[in-house]
């Protein structure tokens, strides 16, 4: 009888063993996966972060860029108005003020809503030539500049965001 005791308090002991073996085996295979979840988590935050920001950087694109076209084609209509000032200016008859002020209105609107969407004129004089915003329409020689320098503005030019062209300044260009 006593052997029997003695193989059952030994047969309990490889199960208490065995047990206690699985219980951290078990634990550990536990701790690896609640690694292997929060890599997981963090990868996927990342994941979501990158595809936020590139999402946000596109709408800002969209948004910064999507009146390019309309924009484009009402500049010749801010020439037009440009000129019929000048025109009105050159004549100073008083008949034409009201017309003047009338018109010095509307570009002082337009104007406004330039600066709202972020549009730029380029027509800087005495600045050197670049052919990224200037489109050289005529060279003249002069001792009295450096060359290829801007001298005079034939039509403005304009950029949007500070960063696309809509329209190239059309210069004259100084050469000693």
């Amino acid at each position: 009888m006593n052997e029997i005791k003695i193989k059952d308090a030994t047969n309990k002991k490889e199960i208490d063993n065995k047990n206690d073996n699985s219980i951290v085996f078990f634990k550990n295979k536990l701790e690896i996966s609640k690694k292997k979840i929060e890599e997981m988590i963090l990868k996927q935050n990342d994941e979501i972060f990158k595809i936020k920001n590139r999402l946000n950087s596109e709408v800002q694109k969209h948004q910064n860029f999507s009146l390019e076209k309309i924009i484009t084609e009402f500049l010749s209509i801010i020439d037009n108005i440009e000129r019929a000032v000048n025109l009105i200016k050159q004549k100073k008859e008083n008949k034409y003020i009201e017309i003047l002020k009338n018109i010095e209105h509307v570009m002082f609107l337009i104007n406004n809503m330039f600066t709202e969407f972020n549009v730029s004129k380029i027509n800087d004089i005495k600045i050197p030539f670049n052919p990224d915003v200037h489109q050289a329409i005529s060279v003249q020689y002069t001792d009295k500049m450096k060359s290829n320098q801007v001298i005079e503005v034939m039509q403005s030019g304009y950029i949007i965001c500070n960063s696309r062209l809509l329209r190239p300044a059309m210069v004259v260009v100084s050469k000693n």
